[in-house]
């Protein structure tokens, strides 16, 4: 990847960071008294103009959706290769497939749960499903062996299980054609969390081990195999599978919680923040594509976080259950 292209857009990128909302936006925001409040204190923010436009505070998720569409808009516009953008948008291409299948299923309508980010041909794709008819497309391939293993098991999970391990496949695979190896290192340690968390589930459900060997993912630096043998060991041992791992003693922390459901939170909290600890890598450098997949991961993050606290003022939920959910911030 030749690092000299994006100099410019890092230049434009460092522009838009400085939109980006701050720790102490958030602590203003967890510090209002409803959620009136929390809206009105994003006025003087970058939501403020979307905010506005509003009829009732209660559909803010409106605002976030489209600031989280125009910030991919922004850097499509100006990354020097387009595929790296294209990585972050996998997660938006995997889970218009999901609704898709689901929707095909149940013959119903779920268009207001479909993401609009990523260039998938989400209507043919659809249209050949139904039709039987074949078509040259990873991400058809992809949608028509997860129906096909629903259809032979009628078990709605099995389509989640297919589409989340292509999903990190692919991920791989972007990240490889790259050719940008702290990308590719950074997978490769997403994929060992995932399998993580997807032991943790399979575990806490009291499932088999051949559904867990169904849910493991390829490609990581721990072998899954090693995840697969630790099923019937105690929960508080998963983390010497991460010992040599930078992420071991937070992994550790989070699997010496006694309850299984607030280890499997700690454990998606790990994933973010290990997302946010790769972002806050493009402050090392002044140039690069670091910069524009920080400041998107930043932008995702900071939703994120709105999200967690809007939900709670919405729905009077205690300060406690905001702090504990928040993820680390790039500013």
């Amino acid at each position: 990847m030749d690092r000299e292209k994006f100099i410019r857009p890092s230049i434009t990128t460092r522009v838009y960071e400085k939109n980006l909302l701050t720790s102490e936006n958030l602590k203003r925001l967890i510090d209002t008294d409803n959620l009136n409040e929390a809206i009105s204190s994003l006025n003087d923010t970058k939501y403020g103009e979307l905010l506005q436009k509003l009829d009732r505070a209660e559909d803010y998720e409106k605002v976030l959706s489209q600031m989280l569409i125009n910030s991919y808009k922004d850097m499509i516009k100006i990354s020097p290769d387009e595929n790296l953008v294209k990585y972050l948008e996998e997660k938006y291409n995997f889970h218009n497939l999901k609704v898709l299948l689901k929707e095909l299923i149940q013959d119903e309508d779920y268009k207001s749960i479909y993401i609009d980010i990523g260039k998938i041909d989400l209507v043919k794709i659809k249209r050949n499903l139904k039709e039987d008819i074949n078509q040259n497309d990873k991400y058809f391939s992809y949608a028509k062996k997860a129906l096909d293993l629903y259809k032979e098991n009628k078990d709605p999970q099995d389509i989640d299980l297919s589409l989340d391990k292509d999903f990190y496949e692919k991920l791989l695979e972007d990240s490889e054609n790259l050719e940008y190896e702290s990308l590719i290192k950074f997978t490769k340690e997403r994929i060992d969390l995932t399998n993580l968390k997807t032991l943790l589930r399979i575990k806490g459900q009291d499932q088999s081990v051949d559904l867990l060997e169904k849910a493991l993912i390829d490609g990581g630096n721990i072998e899954k195999n090693l995840f697969r043998d630790s099923l019937n060991a105690e929960k508080t041992s998963y983390s010497n599978l991460f010992f040599k791992e930078k992420i071991y003693p937070q992994v550790k922390n989070a699997l010496e919680d006694d309850d299984l459901y607030r280890a499997m939170q700690k454990i998606e909290k790990i994933i973010d923040n290990h997302l946010m600890d790769f972002a806050k890598e493009s402050k090392k450098v002044s140039y690069g594509p670091e910069v524009i997949m920080g400041y998107l991961i930043s932008r995702e993050m900071e939703i994120k976080n709105l999200r967690i606290i809007l939900t709670a003022k919405l729905n009077s939920l205690s300060r406690e259950f905001m702090e504990e959910r928040l993820r680390d911030l790039y500013v």
